[in-house]
């Protein structure tokens, strides 16, 4: 059990049944990085758009997935990408923030709930990933637990907790979700309450644990021995886990420096090797080095019973006294799952521990923890974002719902995502107000980048603003940006066809001698015919591409030659065939 030689990618975990397609997505975790959430509408693309680091399939695949994913994370806890990039703006929709569930405690779940329709059959499975890393670039040594299973005829006492838990992030938004994805939302948690998931191997029971939901209940943890794997404890934390017995503990060196020296004394504690992330001798090069403890696992035997817990909980009194967190339970037996399987002398884990050497705790610099709590409260205070059409640009008028916090010594700022480098300051104590002129279409963003700094450091975080009067043809405009060469606008043309990357990276843009472009082998009329007959909404993309294209009077530049003719054919067959449909 927790073989550190048995890694498990993300992008993997995600990745469709063979023959399925992603229906629905929906993922709760704290702290949200934006160029990881890129991943997941590659995981869920096309098999060759998966490994492509090519601008145009990454944007294609983020395009396709955007309106069937969606987000939860904490306001406030959304990291400031390094740099400025286009393929932000198709994510826009996924992301909703989330308010404190209370005062002083924070949204921490980690999981992803996935819905998927087979192709063939019509019939539709669901996966659930619980994890103990966000969705952020850390590598981390981190846990995951995937359970797949079917939507069964019924509702189940026992996936309530599931059910609750996505109902009460919708809950919990800053902004309302729009109708069409709430619906969405609120049907994949519907069919996680009928789920019928597939048991590990060894496991008699399974139980969910959405800690910090109304009503929801603790799990219990009377046992003769426990084990925590925990990056973060405090003394509370673990006399909740560990109420009595014989106690095994992994964590990091500063955390168990910071406890106290007699709670530490009687305790079986180790630490990750600090060489153990590195990769082994003969390792492919590619091989991810992973350095720091970010998983969360409690075993608790009694008897000849082992119960496993897993998920987002830290071993804090925070964890079980407000915040919103997901452990899985899962019983089995202790010869199969107890602590020995985890720590033995044989076991996968224990090769990468070592005994716990107390050290003098160091004097870090406090956390400012003041600064944080007021982002995140910035960011749990509804913005809007009015556009305002200039004469040859935008203007965007930011304004919030409710008056800004008021900590005194702390300036405020906040800046464009798309414009880094102009930030207006926000009055403490009074509502937002801040205006944002000169924008070029591709500036207009709802993400808007919050500082707060004062004499002790610097906080920031993205926020998002609701857009009013957001210019409808703006990510049309953004996708016109990245077609800038005959060559990529063939390319873009072969994936909305559904051909994928590979044969994105065939095409060559020619017009062979019968007229017909090849790309592959294949004649692109032929592939836009099929797609006229099958499949016309496929063209809509297409079509507002070459009208962005003729409207900035670059076909002569960006469309390959002939493509203008070809293309008037195709439009007088399709608006031919809607004609006679509606005759």
């Amino acid at each position: 059990m927790l073989a550190p030689d048995s890694r498990a990618l993300l992008l993997e975990a995600l990745r469709p049944p063979a023959g399925a397609q992603l229906s629905r997505a929906v993922a709760l975790t704290f702290t949200l990085d934006l160029e990881s959430l890129l991943i997941a509408p590659l995981a869920f693309a096309a098999h060759g758009m998966r490994e492509s680091t090519d601008p145009i399939t990454v944007m294609e695949g983020v395009r396709r997935c955007a309106d069937r994913i969606d987000v939860f994370c904490q306001a406030g806890q959304i990291t400031v990408p390094p740099t400025r990039s286009a393929l932000l703006a198709f994510v826009e929709p996924m992301v909703h923030q989330v308010r404190r569930p209370k005062p002083g405690h924070l949204f921490h779940p980690k999981v992803w709930a996935l819905r998927f329709r087979d192709e063939t059959t019509g019939e539709t499975s669901l996966r659930l990933l619980v994890l103990s890393r966000n969705l952020t670039k850390d590598r981390s040594w981190d846990v995951c637990l995937r359970l797949d299973g079917a939507i069964g005829a019924r509702p189940r006492a026992d996936n309530r907790p599931l059910f609750d838990l996505v109902r009460h992030a919708v809950r919990l938004a800053v902004a309302p979700l729009p109708p069409g994805r709430q619906g969405a939302v609120e049907a994949l948690a519907e069919d996680l309450r009928r789920a019928e998931w597939e048991l590990p191997d060894g496991a008699r029971e399974m139980i969910f644990h959405a800690l910090g939901v109304p009503g929801a209940r603790p799990p219990r943890f009377e046992g003769t021995r426990h084990l925590v794997i925990s990056p973060f404890c405090t003394p509370g934390g673990l006399d909740r886990y560990a109420p009595g017995g014989q106690l095994a503990l992994v964590s990091r060196q500063e955390t168990l420096d910071c406890l106290p020296e007699e709670m530490v004394a009687g305790v079986e504690a180790f630490v990750v090797n600090a060489l153990a992330g590195l990769p082994a001798e003969g390792a492919p090069s590619g091989q991810e080095v992973l350095h720091g403890l970010h998983a969360k696992v409690y075993v608790v035997e009694k008897g000849h019973q082992a119960r496993v817990l897993l998920g987002s909980a830290n071993a804090t009194d925070a964890a079980f006294g407000g915040n919103v967190e997901l452990l899985v339970e899962l019983v089995g037996s202790r010869a199969q799952w107890g602590i020995n399987t985890v720590l033995g002398p044989e076991a996968g884990l224990r090769g990468i521990l070592e005994p716990y050497d107390r050290h003098d705790a160091t004097e870090s610099e406090p956390e400012p923890t003041a600064l944080l709590d007021l982002i995140r409260d910035i960011a749990a205070i509804p913005l809007s974002g009015t556009v305002i059409p200039d004469a040859d640009s935008y203007s965007i008028r930011l304004t919030s719902q409710e008056d800004l916090p008021n900590l005194p010594g702390v300036r405020i700022t906040a800046q464009m995502h798309a414009r880094r480098g102009e930030a207006v300051p926000l009055v403490a104590g009074q509502r937002a107000a801040a205006v944002f002129t000169g924008l070029a279409l591709a500036d207009i963003t709802p993400f808007i980048v919050i500082t707060a700094e004062d004499a002790t450091g610097r906080e920031q975080t993205v926020v998002l603003a609701t857009l009013i009067g957001d210019p409808a043809h703006r990510l049309d405009h953004v996708l016109a940006q990245q077609i800038d060469t005959p060559e990529k606008f063939l390319r873009f043309l072969l994936l909305i066809l559904g051909l994928g990357s590979d044969a994105a990276a065939a095409g060559n843009g020619e017009v062979g001698g019968s007229g017909a472009w090849r790309a592959g082998g294949t004649g692109i009329l032929e592939l836009l015919l099929n797609a006229l007959v099958d499949r016309p909404d496929q063209l809509d993309d297409l079509a507002r591409l070459v009208t962005r294209i003729d409207a900035n009077r670059d076909s002569h530049r960006l469309l390959p030659a002939g493509f203008p003719e070809l293309w008037r054919v195709i439009t007088a067959a399709r608006e031919t065939t809607t004609e006679a449909v509606r005759a």
